[in-house]
């Protein structure tokens, strides 16, 4: 009898903490969109959490090689393996914004006016050295 008296006790306390539960309130409203949070804090620089950095060769389908950053001259004429080719693609923020580093030079992979991919030293953070990384399905 104690038993059963305890098992019911618990399980009035156990519904009365599901139904009394003010998370559940917040959770449970209905057209909650967090897309607009998430875009903000995709634009805004991090300087509070960890950066990730990773080590990539990215490949020219155009030259059938890798890109290479020799200090402030790009070129896609890199072969697999070559210590100019190893680009460490740094990401700061949020989001997807990425800046390519290459580990050799430490020169940073960014476009000019014109368009033209060019390297650029480490004290300079500008726009023009930002890229944003797309993670494809097929990848």
């Amino acid at each position: 009898m104690w038993s059963l008296l305890s098992t019911l006790t618990i399980l009035c306390i156990q519904m009365l903490l599901v139904m009394c539960n003010p998370l559940q309130q917040v959770l449970g409203v209905d057209g909650v969109n967090f897309s607009v949070h998430v875009e903000n804090q995709t634009q805004v620089r991090d300087t509070m959490s960890r950066r990730h950095h990773r080590v990539y060769q990215l490949y020219s389908r155009t030259s059938g090689k890798h890109v290479q950053v020799l200090g402030r001259r790009i070129s896609a004429r890199g072969e697999d393996g070559d210590k100019y080719a190893q680009l460490v693609v740094e990401a700061d923020t949020f989001g997807s914004q990425v800046r390519i580093r290459g580990k050799e030079t430490n020169f940073y992979l960014c476009m000019n006016r014109r368009g033209k991919l060019v390297g650029k030293k480490a004290s300079n953070r500008s726009a023009d050295c930002v890229f944003v990384e797309m993670v494809l399905e097929n990848h």
